[in-house]
C-alpha cells in the first residue's frame, strides 16, 4: 500500500475499511480522530462508507488488514482530494439519480472535512469510475 499512498492516505483507508464492522468501528473513529478530523469530519467519513456501493460508480473497500489497495480505493482518495480543492462543491440534484446524488453529497462533506483538517491527500489519478463521480455536469462549483 505504501508505494501508492502516503502515510495519511494509508491511515484514512485503514480507518474507512474498519468503519463498517461494529467490532472495529471504535478503532476506525479513533484513527479518523488521530488524523485531525473533528467530530463533523469523522461523521462525514463514517456516513460515507455505507454509500460507497450505491449509484453508478461503486467503490469497494478491501477488508481491514489487507496489504493491498484497490483501484476504486485510489479513486475515492483522489475524488476527496480534488473536491477539497474546490470552494463549495455541491452535486446537482437529480443528475444521475438519488443514490448517486447522496454519494456525491457525502463526498463533498468528506472533502470539506479533509480541507479543514489539512489531511495532505495527494492522489490525483482517476479511473473511469472516479471520472464518472467527478463528471462536471453533476457538480455545481460555487
Amino acid at each position: 500500500m505504501g508505494r501508492r499512498c502516503n502515510a495519511v492516505e494509508q491511515r484514512l483507508l485503514c480507518a474507512l475499511r474498519r468503519v463498517a464492522d461494529p467490532a472495529t468501528r471504535d478503532d476506525a473513529v479513533a484513527l479518523l480522530g488521530g488524523l485531525g478530523l473533528d467530530a463533523d469530519g469523522i461523521g462525514a467519513f463514517t456516513t460515507l462508507v455505507p454509500l460507497l456501493r450505491t449509484g453508478h460508480a461503486p467503490i469497494e473497500l478491501l477488508q481491514p488488514g489487507s496489504p493491498f489497495i484497490g483501484a476504486t480505493e485510489l479513486d475515492l482518495l483522489a475524488c476527496v482530494r480534488r473536491l477539497s480543492q474546490w470552494r463549495h462543491p455541491r452535486p446537482r440534484a437529480h443528475h444521475d439519480g438519488d443514490a448517486t446524488v447522496a454519494l456525491r453529497d457525502q463526498l463533498a462533506q468528506c472533502a470539506q472535512a479533509a480541507r479543514q483538517a489539512d489531511l495532505g491527500l495527494r492522489l490525483t489519478t482517476l479511473s473511469p469510475v472516479g471520472l464518472r463521480l467527478l463528471d462536471p455536469a453533476a457538480w455545481v462549483r460555487g
